[in-house]
């Protein structure tokens, strides 16, 4: 797709340093219309607007049809797998053509949106019988990747956000807005980092870049903005560009006027800097445009702080696999997949924010954690809650489609049906006595009216078309109900008007017929015709018979050739009275929606509770983290709980302030160093913990790093990235914060890697002094606890026998003795000569450090002697593992294992 600018809408031409790169594409697109030739009017007409729109996919309507030409054709036959054909087949120069009926275009269009085109529905607005010539067209729809509405590719249980930014002197906002739900929120950064965390964790769909910053061309700040553009490639947003010039905050409040009146936001905006009005009205202009006079209804506006929100950047989010598993980019086997219980599409939009955005705010915490308890004891209320929410649609996206005049008739229903659990709703909130719920009841407003308003009008299944009728009920208007008499007892009527004439005029075989050319008609054979009274009028003459007509019959013609058509017509007016009407209520039913969303996650996370064995968190203000049986809610899914191996935790700010973890790959570490961080994560989204027991801090940041990848959008090796999140840990840390490291340093020259791994935990221990567990392979960092009070030892458990050695799964409060690696090897399945050269190499040292890094601030021994070095190393190597044993930590059996096992590194000394 191009990234050049359609003017249609009010789009500059880009400034020439910032789009070079894309004028390849544009150059190309614009051939995609050939030059001017002797067309019809109606392909005259099409070039015509695909000159206005050149980066957009136009659907032309002729007829029944939207019409694709050109090369729009081309790409369009081949994405929705339709047959490509012509127009002037027998021209040396035939036009590509492809066509989708009207009544299927919905099923068409998430597959080209999803795919990342703009689209623009050009539509005819007059039928083709009411004039001669060219038939009128408009413009009736514009759909682009993050301005659409149900229906049009979106991920029920996912926000799908627009997005505008600017980044100014070290200042810049980012401005957002999911239109399918009304929410609109603003997000201000102080540095590049800030934003380029910002636009990972928003992952927009479309994204708004400058092409001029407050009157300065964006080539003065390419740099940040080429930045921004590799983001926006790695997370699949579509770029599209716009001047950004100072908004007044009356401009701002102009847009959201008449849309979004709540004091605290007129509050929010009045705190708000002038940049971040700037980003926010750029997207608002840009919503207003596409939505061609019918603007969505915004219904939550939030200007977000740091300061109410734990705060996981991208690699955190990633590496935990919170949303997505990192090697397929599935939901399955990611948290949310894991814990998510909810019944309604808003409670599972709304439970991904509580875990992508956990609350800093204890009290907040608190109270979800008391209504989970509450719900779980009473099950009944519990269960009851979660079968009423089964009846309730996405009450956020229809009322954005009955906002833009796009509800249809089951839309309306499907509102009516889910608002009507309200009342109900209410009465089980009386249940329960938790600050939160209480709340909850209070806002909880059962819109009876507009239940019984909605229920009382439409058929319960209504018609999904509005010129199909069937959308109302049964005394819901005189009118339409005479209507509906008239087209289905019309032979009734004609029958009786037969009687009546016959007795009138003594005629006993008149007949009332019907035939398509001539209509309704009074047939008299031509033996009674002298008995014909003067109303009649003489229609048609026959051999042996004549036919009438008369005022009355002429009438009921009408009314019942008439009936189907006006029927029709008079449904349309009344379900737009009605869709106007609950519209009116939107404020309303958004505050209903917000409402059941929130109920939905808290049910939610008591019925995981319950079905898994969480338990309530205990939070603290001792700044200590104790986690006793805790477990990885994933990984417990995938290998059952009878085979998951749980551990314990304790942290704290004083002597338990740094853990040092080591042992051998496949051991558990990673899993371990996940489980903590989930578990603090889940316990500030207000949901219980996968634990025995759990005592925990409010910290303000989580930052993982765990695995390994490059990132070939920004060109960047596996060692790069490395270092690049380990650079934003270092930087962005702080004493209440999370730290979990897995392998730092292992992506360079070993001397090197032990160097940076060393100083990286220094820093974080010395400088930052915040909690950390730190696993590494460097059996030079297990001596580190012996010089620093704070630092203690952990490892993985490891069972030998024979050569042949056993992952216990279990982390044990001490040094593991070696890594192992040889071993894994082996289990991996290696060549076993292969695996016994490996072991051969180490055991005689050959590949032993000639200068290794002292990091026990010992003396270096003084021999030069190379035996002497070797035997000096084994000796500090036995040494270490023997000061790290926790001797009664050990069986029986691992402690023979484990004096056998240094006893042959003893003889190795004698070589």
């Amino acid at each position: 797709m191009s990234d050049s600018i359609p003017t249609q809408l009010g789009f500059l031409e880009p400034v020439e340093s910032v789009v070079r790169e894309e004028q390849a594409e544009t150059e190309s697109a614009s051939e995609s219309v050939p030059e001017p030739r002797a067309l019809a009017p109606m392909l005259q007409q099409y070039q015509e607007l695909k000159k206005q729109y050149p980066d957009y996919i136009i659907l032309f309507q002729v007829g029944d049809f939207y019409e694709l030409f050109f090369e729009d054709a081309r790409v369009v036959s081949d994405i929705l797998n339709i047959r490509l054909t012509s127009r002037d087949r027998n021209s040396p120069d035939p036009i590509p053509m492809c066509g989708v009926p009207i009544h299927a275009i919905e099923s068409y269009l998430p597959k080209l949106v999803t795919a990342g085109f703009r689209l623009v529905l050009f539509s005819q607005v007059e039928e083709s019988s009411a004039r001669k010539g060219m038939v009128k067209r408009e413009v009736s729809r514009i759909i682009t990747p993050g301005v659409r509405l149900d229906g049009e590719g979106l991920e029920q249980s996912q926000t799908n956000y627009l997005a505008a930014l600017v980044f100014h002197s070290g200042i810049g906002s980012v401005a957002y807005v999911d239109v399918s739900t009304g929410q609109l929120k603003l997000r201000e950064v102080e540095t590049l980092d800030e934003l380029i965390e910002a636009l990972e964790q928003i992952a927009p769909a479309e994204l708004i870049l400058p092409l001029t910053v407050f009157g300065r061309p964006v080539e003065r700040t390419v740099g940040w903005c080429r930045e921004v553009k590799q983001i926006a490639a790695r997370i699949n947003a579509e770029v599209i560009y716009r001047p950004f010039d100072r908004a007044g905050e009356s401009i701002v409040l102009e847009h959201l006027r008449g849309r979004m009146s709540s004091a605290e936001t007129l509050q929010s905006l009045h705190e708000a800097p002038a940049e971040s009005l700037t980003a926010l009205e750029v997207l608002l202009l840009y919503v207003d445009e596409v939505s061609f006079g019918k603007p969505p209804q915004l219904s939550i506006f939030r200007r977000e702080s740091g300061e109410s929100a734990l705060f996981l950047d991208g690699a955190t989010r990633r590496n935990l696999e919170l949303f997505e598993t990192r090697m397929t980019g599935e939901r399955r086997h990611s948290l949310i997949g894991a814990i998510d219980y909810t019944k309604t599409a808003m409670g599972g939009r709304l439970l991904r924010e509580w875990i992508s955005e956990p609350s800093r705010r204890q009290s907040e915490v608190e109270d979800r954690h008391q209504v989970v308890e509450s719900l779980l004891e009473n099950t009944p209320s519990l269960a009851e809650l979660r079968f009423l929410l089964l009846r309730v649609r996405d009450l956020d996206r229809i009322l954005s489609r009955v906002t833009a005049l796009r509800a249809s008739p089951r839309d309306l229903a499907a509102l009516g049906d889910s608002i009507a659990i309200l009342p109900r709703v209410k009465e089980l909130l009386d249940l329960h006595q938790t600050k939160l719920l209480r709340e909850l009841q209070e806002q909880c407003d059962p819109l009876s009216d507009l239940s019984a308003l909605i229920t009382g009008a439409l058929l319960e299944e209504p018609s999904n078309r509005l010129n199909e009728g069937g959308i109302f009920r049964e005394g819901y208007h005189k009118t339409l109900d005479e209507l509906r008499t008239l087209e289905r007892d019309g032979s009734t009527l004609l029958t009786a008007l037969e009687g009546r004439e016959r007795e009138a005029i003594g005629i006993p075989s008149l007949k009332v017929r019907y035939t398509s050319v001539f209509g309704y008609f009074i047939e008299v054979s031509r033996a009674h015709s002298q008995k014909v009274p003067p109303r009649y009028e003489r229609r048609q003459t026959l051999a042996n018979a004549e036919r009438f007509i008369t005022p009355e019959l002429k009438e009921l013609e009408v009314q019942l050739l008439s009936a189907r058509g006006r029927q029709i017509e008079l449904e349309r007016e009344l379900f737009s009275e009605l869709r106007a009407l609950v519209a009116s209520h939107s404020a309303r039913i958004h505050r209903a929606s917000r409402v059941l969303a929130v109920l939905d996650v808290l049910a939610s996370f008591a019925e995981c509770a319950r079905e898994r064995g969480f338990v309530r968190p205990k939070l603290g203000s001792d700044e200590e983290i104790r986690i006793v049986g805790g477990r990885h809610p994933v990984v417990e899914e995938i290998v059952g709980v009878q085979n998951f191996v749980p551990n314990d935790v304790l942290l704290n700010s004083s002597n338990r302030r740094f853990a040092i973890l080591n042992g051998p790959n496949m051991g558990g570490k990673s899993t371990y160093l996940r489980q903590v961080a989930i578990i603090q994560i889940l316990a500030q989204a207000g949901s219980f913990v996968p634990a025995e027991q759990a005592s925990l801090p409010m910290v303000d940041r989580i930052f993982t790093r765990i695995g390994a990848s490059d990132d070939l959008s920004r060109g960047d090796s596996t060692f790069m990235v490395e270092m690049r999140e380990a650079s934003t840990i270092l930087r962005k840390a702080t004493a209440h914060s999370l730290v979990l490291i897995d392998e730092i340093g292992r992506g360079t020259a070993t001397a090197d890697g032990l160097a940076l791994a060393l100083a990286i935990s220094e820093w974080l221990h010395e400088e930052i002094r915040c909690k950390t567990i730190f696993a590494t392979h460097f059996h030079e960092l297990t001596t580190l606890p012996e010089t620093r009070a704070g630092m203690f030892p952990l490892s993985v458990g490891i069972l030998e026998r024979d050569g042949e050695i056993e992952f216990t799964h279990r982390i044990q409060e001490s040094a593991a003795a070696r890594s192992y690696g040889i071993e894994v090897a082996r289990l991996a399945g290696l060549p076993r000569r292969l695996v016994d050269r490996a072991a051969e190499l180490l055991n005689q040292g050959a590949l032993t450090q000639s200068a290794p890094i002292s990091v026990t601030h010992r003396e270096a021994p003084s021999n030069t002697d190379p035996v002497s070095r070797q035997r000096s190393a084994y000796f500090e190597t036995i040494v270490g593992e023997l000061a790290g044993c926790d001797c009664n930590g050990l069986t029986p059996i691992e402690a023979l294992t484990y004096l056998d096992r240094l006893v042959k590194r003893a003889k190795n000394l004698q070589v």
